[in-house]
C-alpha cells in the first residue's frame, strides 16, 4: 500500500510539471475535443446512453484489448470509428508520452 502511495505522489508532482508545458496543454485540449466529439457522434448516431457513448470514446483511445461489449452497427459509425482511432489514438499516445517522460525526469531529478 505504501509503495502505491509513493507512486501516486510521483505521478501526481510529474503531472503537476507536465501541466503547465504549452504542448502538453494543447494535446489535452486536442483530445478533450476528440473525446467529446466521439461521445456527441456514438449518442447520436448508435443511439447509446451519455454514459455508454463516453465510455466506447475512452476505451476504443487506449491502447489494450479491452472488450466494451459495444460495437458501431452503420456504416457511417464504421467510417467515423477507423477516422476517429487513427487521429485520436495518436493524440492519446502523445500524451501519454509525455506523462511517462515526466514521471522519469522527476525520479531522476529526486534521486
Amino acid at each position: 500500500m505504501i509503495s502505491l502511495l509513493l507512486t501516486l505522489k510521483q505521478l501526481l508532482s510529474a503531472l503537476f510539471i507536465t501541466i503547465k508545458e504549452p504542448i502538453f496543454k494543447s494535446l489535452a485540449t486536442t483530445l478533450g475535443l476528440i473525446l467529446l466529439s466521439g461521445t456527441m457522434f456514438y449518442h447520436q448516431t448508435e443511439g447509446w446512453s451519455w454514459l455508454d457513448s463516453f465510455y466506447f470514446a475512452v476505451v476504443s483511445l487506449i491502447p489494450t484489448s479491452l472488450d466494451t461489449g459495444l460495437i458501431p452497427s452503420t456504416t457511417m459509425s464504421k467510417w467515423f470509428t477507423m477516422m476517429y482511432l487513427i487521429v485520436g489514438i495518436g493524440v492519446m499516445l502523445m500524451l501519454l508520452i509525455m506523462i511517462g517522460r515526466a514521471v522519469i525526469n522527476f525520479e531522476a531529478t529526486e534521486e
